[in-house]
């Protein structure tokens, strides 16, 4: 999670340096002008980020991704319909 967070971290930068000309789709992987990318891109980066972590020897796939992506704003909406019953 830390490298995601860093990740989402330095795309924030790149949209803000970017704000006149970035395509804000909400995906995670993008080019610096917010277009996606092609799936082996973010898989060859994804690979070289995991080789930088101590004692990983987990081979993971942008596939578990979408599910997280999925079950997080599921959840997101559960929550919003519930403070709205309050």
């Amino acid at each position: 999670m830390k490298l995601l967070k860093r990740h989402l971290l330095q795309q924030n930068k790149m949209k803000i340096q970017n704000r006149h000309h970035y395509m804000d789709e909400n995906f995670v992987f993008t080019s610096p002008e917010g277009y996606t990318l092609v799936q082996k891109l973010p898989a060859i980066r994804l690979q070289r980020l995991l080789k930088k972590l101590p004692h990983n020897n987990k081979k993971i796939t942008l596939h578990p991704f979408r599910h997280t992506h999925t079950s997080l704003q599921i959840k997101q909406v559960q929550e919003l319909k519930k403070s709205n019953n309050d």
